[in-house]
């Protein structure tokens, strides 16, 4: 690569990477309503376990959780971003009661974009039921 091709990379890549500075992050909290203790990560992230989150154990530990403004975040049930077979804790009628819904769910994950607060995970069947993150953050 010649210097002027490799100083047009640096910064373009310095550019993306501050297009979302300070506007990507998942915020993650261990009470519902977005209280307790509370930790910020910035993103782009990926958390294959929550062991040493902020120095402590977070994993099984999440009860609710608002993502920046830039911000695409997939929570899963296992580490490693792994599938289980076990299905979902809460069955039922919830999504009927709601105005709103996650961008996605599945038993295994929970995919949720840009602005977002869930209140409480328990109402998904994630409550204290995740162990890896994949934060990702949008131009």
């Amino acid at each position: 690569m010649n210097r002027p091709s490799l100083i047009l990379a640096i910064i373009l890549g310095v550019t993306t990477m501050t297009s979302y500075a300070g506007d990507c992050w998942l915020d993650v909290y261990d009470k519902p309503g977005l209280g307790g203790s509370h930790v910020r990560i910035e993103g782009p992230s990926e958390l294959k376990n929550l062991h040493k989150l902020n120095n402590e154990e977070w994993s099984n530990r999440i009860e609710s959780l608002s993502t920046g403004p830039k911000t695409r975040a997939i929570a899963f049930r296992q580490e490693n971003f792994k599938e289980s077979s076990q299905g979902l804790v809460n069955h039922g009628d919830v999504f009927k009661a709601w105005n709103e819904k996650p961008e996605s769910m599945s038993e295994q994950e929970i995919a949720v974009g840009p602005d977002h607060k869930e209140l409480h995970l328990g109402e998904l069947g994630f409550h204290r039921n995740i162990n890896s993150l994949s934060i990702k953050c949008t131009p």
